[in-house]
């Protein structure tokens, strides 16, 4: 591979704030409130903590040994090629033919508010189109891409929040804990799902300058701007309006924005909010959905050729195709928004394990580097912020399951997971009759 070190602090804050809000802000904003009442503003508050802890191991593995495709390469090195494999098999799906589906088309809906004649599927596919060329010419116009919409997201949100504020009616935050302390157990739990995301930074590890400082600096930024951005939307959005109103609204972010902003600023709210917290995600996939794949070519899991890199833009033009192509497809292949939220959230947190592991593992494994690290977890943290990882995971892998209500789906993605461990297994035979056994790799020492 042939990538440059070309991103800084701000472009990897930038890229890991674009990533981490999303559409999640303005779906889960509604169901929580139902389900929480006025302690909206205390569940997204207390929402971070669980998911800033167990992306504290990830932040150390980037700080210590910071690489290309981190998301594979810790848990190969750490764990075990296959398991690492499985977990980037899982991800094609859930990226590729989910999550990129799921935001273009998602956004293609708000912008088809101003303009009703619109086909979503058209605009979907073409906002698709715009950002695999942009990430096609470079990770640096990306990035600067990414750094322009993510200031204006959060300019709506506050804009938005502020005006919220000043409609402000302290009655509405009235008996407090009304719906009850299980309730606001099961809304937090929920609302971390408006929080994943920044992990995708550590798949950038060898584009980035100084990384080993960079990483857990972005960490340490972006945690305290989302959760400072979602506890104002918060805020606004119990406190503008009767919240018994508000929760009863198809779109409450909508509802309420209709209601105290005139129409300029509905318009950018809808745009510069909605649309944009959408397009942050989708340009970040990009930016990042490449990596892994690389250093899996590099350990010949995938033909070669596929991890060609542009000799004039050093970029994995051939891979971005791939993804180009398999999201044109899920975008064509009409599915339900359902289904690909419900695969694109599995995959998204499945990929979690092998890297909670590989942290474990890893101060045993490299004494040296984790001793040399910038930063790191001591003692009884490791141990805190992994099980925190794990608790996460399962607690989000039974709601996704279960929200699915359907054998064929859950048997469809069970069914994509094992063809992933047939075709590792093949593989692995492949090459050992060509004389390369595939466990070699766990013993490689190619960190970048």
């Amino acid at each position: 591979m042939n990538l440059k070190r070309v991103l800084g602090l701000a472009g990897v804050t930038f890229i890991a704030v674009g990533f981490t809000i999303g559409g999640g802000i303005f779906v889960f904003t509604g169901i929580v409130l139902k389900m929480v009442g006025p302690a909206l503003p205390l569940a997204y508050l207390l929402a971070v903590i669980p998911v800033f802890l167990s992306m504290l191991p990830l932040a150390m593995l980037g700080s210590a040994i910071p690489s290309v495709g981190g998301n594979y390469k810790y848990p190969s090195r750490m764990v075990s090629p296959g398991v690492a494999f499985a977990g980037i098999w899982i991800y094609v799906l859930a990226t590729f033919f989910g999550q990129i589906p799921l935001y273009s088309i998602s956004c293609a809906r708000y912008i088809a508010t101003f303009f009703p004649a619109m086909s979503v599927q058209c605009m979907a596919i073409v906002l698709v189109t715009v950002f695999y060329l942009v990430n096609l010419i470079g990770i640096k116009p990306a990035s600067v891409l990414q750094a322009i919409m993510v200031i204006i997201l959060v300019s709506a949100l506050l804009y938005f929040s502020f005006a919220g504020i000043v409609h402000l009616d302290v009655k509405n935050f009235e008996n407090f804990f009304q719906k009850g302390i299980g309730n606001l157990a099961v809304g937090i739990a929920l609302l971390t799902f408006t929080y994943l995301g920044s992990n995708g930074i550590i798949e950038l590890g060898g584009e980035i300058k100084d990384a080993g400082k960079t990483i857990p600096r972005a960490y340490f930024i972006t945690f305290p701007i989302v959760a400072i951005v979602y506890l104002l939307v918060a805020i606004a959005a119990t406190g503008a309006l009767p919240w018994h109103a508000t929760s009863q609204a198809a779109e409450p972010l909508v509802f309420i924005s209709k209601s105290i902003l005139n129409s300029a600023g509905f318009m950018f709210f809808i745009l510069g909010g909605a649309v944009l917290a959408l397009i942050t995600t989708l340009n970040a996939l990009f930016i990042v959905g490449t990596k892994s794949l690389l250093i899996i070519i590099n350990d010949r899991l995938l033909p070669a050729w596929l991890g060609d890199v542009h000799k004039k833009f050093a970029t994995p033009h051939i891979l971005l195709t791939i993804i180009w192509l398999l999201s044109l497809a899920g975008i064509l292949s009409n599915f339900s928004i359902e289904t690909f939220a419900s695969y694109s959230a599995l995959g998204g947190i499945i990929i979690f394990l092998p890297i909670l592991i590989a942290a474990l593992r890893f101060p045993k494994l490299y004494p040296e580097r984790y001793m040399q690290a910038h930063f790191k977890l001591n003692g009884v943290w490791l141990y805190l912020c992994t099980f925190a990882g794990f608790i996460l995971i399962v607690f989000f892998c039974i709601i996704i399951l279960a929200d699915l209500q359907s054998l064929l789906k859950i048997g469809l993605f069970l069914l994509f997971a094992l063809s992933g461990v047939a075709y590792y297994y093949l593989r692995k035979r492949f090459l050992l009759r060509q004389g390369f056994d595939i466990v070699a790799i766990a013993t490689k020492e190619d960190w970048r």
